[in-house]
């Protein structure tokens, strides 16, 4: 967060100086200041923009785990159903079609992409909430998703006359309410402009949603930490009961 805090505060003193400097208010040397500004903030946002990156990868590379996962647990499963009769059929076959909802419900996302789009100087903080929002609203899709399919799988497994998964509900919030208050705190600054001026409202704006991006970057980090605990209990419990499901998943992310 060291980054992205530095990233913020540079930029903060650069709309206000360059503000200040265009209503007449410094001097020459505070023209220079700004230049200076400029260059070490451009330098902050390129670093800043690695950790959007490491978000968006992150992500990426669970739920291409999580799929390889359940994927690998459903064939593991369909091996061992022929003599289980209809209690343990059912929950599979519902298993199956909750993991391809599962698959057609998730979207790659660019994280390079993004990262560069993070990286514009001021106008990159507009990206890092629209990358941020997109990530806590998949996130809290795919522990949803994820729920239904694992339900279906611990009731198979029981019904083959193996021993279930722990399954319980670990949800990452959307922060649709966050994403809203950035969108109308915005919206709200743009009147401001017949005050502070266009270049008035604009700085402020920066600044507020600047300083949502840094709150949201925060929650984005600690949010799935519960989910990854629980993945870290649930593959040995898979593993232990079909030996052979976790062993193709493993080259597909981290949990």
């Amino acid at each position: 967060m060291l980054l992205p805090l530095a990233s913020y505060l540079l930029w903060a003193v650069f709309v206000v100086s360059w503000w200040a400097a265009g209503a007449g208010l410094g001097t020459g040397d505070l023209a220079l200041a700004v230049s200076v500004l400029g260059i070490v903030g451009l330098a902050a946002s390129v670093a800043a923009s690695y950790l959007v990156y490491a978000l968006l990868n992150r992500a990426s590379l669970h739920f291409g785990r999580t799929r390889a996962l359940l994927r690998n647990a459903i064939s593991g499963l369909e091996s061992r159903i022929g003599t289980a009769g209809q209690e343990a059929l059912l929950p599979l076959t519902s298993a199956e079609e909750g993991l391809y909802k599962l698959s057609r419900g998730e979207h790659e996302r660019s994280a390079v992409l993004w990262a560069l789009l993070a990286s514009v100087p001021i106008v990159g903080w507009i990206f890092l909430v629209a990358a941020l929002w997109f990530l806590s609203r998949d996130f809290a899709k795919h522990c949803r998703l994820e729920e239904l399919v694992l339900e279906d799988v611990d009731r198979t497994m029981k019904g083959a006359g193996l021993q279930g998964v722990s399954v319980r509900n670990v949800p990452v919030g959307s922060r649709d309410v966050l994403g809203a208050a950035v969108v109308i705190a915005s919206l709200i600054e743009l009147l401001s402009v017949f005050l502070l001026g266009p270049a008035g409202g604009l700085v402020l704006i920066y600044l507020t949603v600047g300083a949502f991006s840094l709150i949201w970057l925060d929650l984005s980090i600690r949010d799935p930490n519960s989910h990854f605990s629980f993945h870290s209990q649930l593959e040995p419990d898979i593993l232990r009961s079909l030996p052979d499901s976790v062993s193709g998943a493993g080259t597909e992310g981290v949990a």
